[in-house]
């Protein structure tokens, strides 16, 4: 299966992992082509792919077995087939899936490794906003792990949490704005009570992505009074930063004319 654009992450020639966005339209159609192929062959034998996807996903978790290209390949293949299976069937494979994938992040070494990995599990859950839906204790752990994969330093990995975030904030907007049962507030508080902690090592460009998808959540909050009380949070914040960095250029200045006469 060849590697979807929403990855941008790949391993090259030496086995290093780089940071790659496709952008050759021919990449793109033969992943288009293969998965066409897969979800056709998925129609006429759901169970046999099934079976076979999650048994080496399984032995991924071996040590012998452990690959990173076909950990890249099977995952891309799961993306492939969304929609695909029922629902009861699509809902117990995702599950098992998404537990490998979350027990290798822990118990693989190594920054690479974490970073494929990490790459895959977003990827994934990326391609099954209808199981995210259904999944409200999948759906907060995904998120949360989101926000640690955008502390990450290794190439890529934060423009795919910021990616992922956009994606689920757009298909699953309502759940995140909803107060879910056994929880005290609603995703999205708990989500702007943290936003100086969860933004502090985005770029510039991931954090537009970021508040993008804040945007998108909030857009669709019925409740004017709730939705302005949102955004004014968001925008504590912003004058936060803006007042900060303006002592700092206020100090910096006068450090520059102490230096000067003296």
């Amino acid at each position: 299966m060849p590697k979807p654009e929403e990855v941008l992450i790949r391993e090259d020639d030496y086995g290093e992992i780089i940071r790659e966005s496709t952008e050759e339209t021919e990449t793109k159609n033969v992943h288009i082509k293969a998965k066409n192929i897969l979800a056709k062959l998925t129609k006429i034998d759901p169970s046999s792919t099934r079976s076979i996807i999650l048994e080496k996903m399984t032995n991924q978790i071996n040590d012998l077995f452990w690959n990173r290209n076909i950990l890249n390949t099977l995952c891309w293949s799961v993306g492939s087939i969304s929609n695909i299976l029922t629902r009861e069937i699509e809902n117990h494979f995702l599950v098992a899936i998404i537990k490998d994938l979350l027990f290798l992040c822990e118990i693989k070494k190594g920054k690479e490794n974490k970073a494929v990995i990490a790459s895959n599990i977003m990827y994934v859950v990326g391609q099954f906003p209808r199981f995210l839906r259904t999944h409200w204790k999948f759906l907060k752990a995904v998120i949360f792990k989101l926000f640690e994969f955008m502390h990450e330093t290794f190439p890529g990995v934060k423009d795919m949490a910021c990616d992922t975030f956009l994606k689920i904030g757009i298909n699953c907007s309502q759940n995140i704005i909803e107060i879910q049962e056994q929880e005290k507030s609603s995703l999205l508080e708990q989500i702007l009570n943290s936003l100086k902690e969860i933004t502090q090592f985005l770029e510039f460009r991931q954090i537009k992505e970021f508040y993008k998808t804040l945007g998108t959540i909030i857009s669709n909050v019925e409740n004017d009074q709730k939705r302005n009380s949102y955004l004014s949070k968001i925008f504590q914040l912003f004058y936060h930063n803006w007042v900060n960095n303006l002592k700092k250029r206020i100090l910096l200045k006068d450090i520059e004319s102490i230096t000067e006469t003296t």
